[in-house]
């Protein structure tokens, strides 16, 4: 028996070897399969069904999926989103037969076009299924005025919340479940007048607006070239504010461009109503005193500032633009100085130079010279100040600081009050309350025409945060002027320079070109030249070695 079982043993042993010879050949001939022509690629099982489809039926199927409206929402969730939205409305209509089928509206009264909701797209629904159609691609256009625009995925609620308080129409289908969105903005806005801030003499009188698109359109319209480039950014966690990048790709630095790209990215707030608000953001130095990028109203100067290498930052909301890298010499530019004579606009420049350094050091050096140097003032004048200022219970200094607090006092009342009305207290009730001052025994004659002139002298400055900042540089020299006399001055003059050699816009210097010294740019800068002799662009903002040629303009 027991042999038996051996034998028995050894042949089952036996048969399972030889089906596992047998099994082999199978398996190395499985791979094998029929060659075509040469040159033909053989299918491959592995593959995707998808991944053997033509190219272009991929992209219409692709196409297709980006259209068709967005399944995942209802009217109860909508009305929830919306629930303490008063200007929100969230409405049903009824359309085909028996009234069977049922589409949610949901719109903003404020921001969307009511009228064409009641002229295009409910006639639309209506004739659509009255033909009883199913809902296909052919109900996403749904009359030559309208189109709707399907979401790629189902949205999320800020998604919903954004389009909505944008302008669109929401239309969702409650027996598909599918829902879908219209462009009917309609939201206020003005038309673009003349600005009320920087005047137009022979230059156009258009300005910018609260719109983003409107002030897009008026730079597209100047220059009508692919080369402006425009890039769209979106900041605030609520507000959502909408911002655009404009440069000329060809022109601009690259290096500027990436850098304020990526402050943008990495702006993460509660929301953006300001451009002020951008600019402290977007600037490194956050306790900055001059300003470092530039803003103005008027698309002929943003459209000088681009074809000279610069950008520009707008931002919805805000009738003012943001302009940079600016430099100090590019900051004391008036928009009006493309649009008159070199001559003139080269003397103005000047001008405006001694204004703004009378502006910030006459009262120190008089204060100076009063309290301290007595004798470096001529003997004539120093007698007609002595007898003026006989009997004044105050000291120099107090009636300089006296005087220069009232006129900031007038400064800040002239510009909270409407235009009419400001400029007629600021002139007038400067000259009732100086010549009161005079006969009351306050302050001498001479202080009061050394702060007029200081005066006058800073509103020749064409920015206003500049001349902000000029009155700031003001008290400053008066303090020092006021304990350690001209050499108070001296040594403030040393800090300020100082400051502003450190200070940069972008990778720019602030006082470029003038630190580092270009001269040709040194010179085109504070002067300016008949524009045929203007063929460069500036080496400290362009982007040297592509597209220099500027064939006349203004170099800035």
């Amino acid at each position: 028996m027991e042999d038996n079982r051996k034998t028995d043993q050894t042949d089952n042993r036996k048969k399972k070897e030889a089906d596992k010879d047998e099994s082999k050949p199978k398996e190395q001939s499985a791979p094998e399969r029929k060659s075509g022509p040469p040159g033909t690629k053989q299918p491959n099982p592995d593959e995707r069904p998808d991944s053997r489809k033509p190219q272009g039926q991929k992209r219409r199927e692709e196409a297709e999926a980006q259209e068709a409206p967005a399944k995942g929402w209802t009217k109860e969730e909508l009305k929830r989103v919306f629930e303490h939205s008063a200007d929100v409305i969230v409405k049903s209509s009824f359309f085909g037969r028996d009234n069977a089928k049922e589409v949610v509206l949901v719109f903003s009264v404020g921001l969307c076009d009511t009228m064409m909701i009641n002229r295009h797209v409910l006639p639309s629904l209506s004739a659509h299924y009255d033909r009883d159609e199913s809902l296909t691609r052919p109900l996403l256009r749904l009359s030559d005025a309208l189109t709707i625009e399907g979401f790629v995925k189902t949205p999320i609620r800020t998604e919903l919340e954004e389009a909505v308080y944008s302008g669109a129409l929401l239309l969702l289908f409650v027996r598909e479940g599918l829902l879908a969105s219209v462009d009917l903005c309609n939201a206020p806005r003005r038309t673009p007048d003349e600005s009320s801030t920087e005047i137009s003499i022979k230059g156009p009188r258009d300005c910018f607006i609260e719109d983003l698109d409107t002030n897009v359109a008026l730079i597209r319209k100047r220059i009508r070239s692919s080369s402006l480039h425009v890039e769209g950014f979106t900041i605030g966690r609520r507000t959502r504010t909408r911002i655009s990048l404009l440069y000329i790709h060809n022109i601009a630095d690259p290096k500027p461009l990436e850098e304020v790209r990526k402050r943008l990215r990495e702006i993460d707030i509660d929301g953006l109503y300001s451009i002020n608000q951008l600019e402290d953001l977007l600037l490194h130095n956050r306790f900055k005193i001059l300003p470092l990028i530039d803003f103005t109203g008027r698309p002929d100067f943003v459209v000088t500032s681009l074809l000279n290498g610069r950008f520009t930052i707008i931002v919805d909301g805000n009738p003012m633009v943001l302009i940079a890298p600016a430099t100090l010499s590019f900051i004391l530019k008036s928009p009006e100085d493309v649009h008159f004579n070199f001559s003139y606009v080269s003397f103005s420049r000047i001008i405006r130079i001694l204004s703004m350094f009378l502006s910030i050091f006459l009262p120190g050096i008089w204060i100076a010279l009063m309290a301290f140097h007595q004798d470096q003032i001529p003997f004539r004048l120093m007698a007609t100040i002595s007898v003026a200022r006989l009997g004044l219970p105050l000291s120099a200094q107090m009636e300089m600081l006296l005087l220069l607090l009232l006129l900031e006092i007038f400064k800040e009342a002239g510009v909270r009050l409407p235009s009419a009305i400001g400029q007629t207290l600021t002139s007038i009730g400067g000259l009732i309350i100086g010549d009161a001052a005079i006969r009351a025994g306050l302050v001498s004659p001479s202080v009061v025409v050394v702060g007029a002139i200081t005066a006058v002298a800073g509103v020749t400055l064409v920015n206003q945060v500049l001349s902000t900042v000029v009155s700031i540089f003001r008290m400053f020299f008066f303090f020092l002027a006021s304990f350690f006399g001209m050499y108070g001055v001296i040594l403030g003059i040393v800090l300020m320079v100082a400051y502003m050699a450190r200070l940069q816009s972008f990778g720019v210097s602030y006082l470029a070109p003038l630190s580092p010294l270009l001269p040709k740019d040194a010179l085109m800068s504070y002067l300016r030249l008949p524009f045929a002799y203007i063929t460069k662009r500036p080496d400290s903002i362009a982007k040297a070695g592509q597209d220099d040629d500027h064939q006349g303009g203004d170099m800035t």
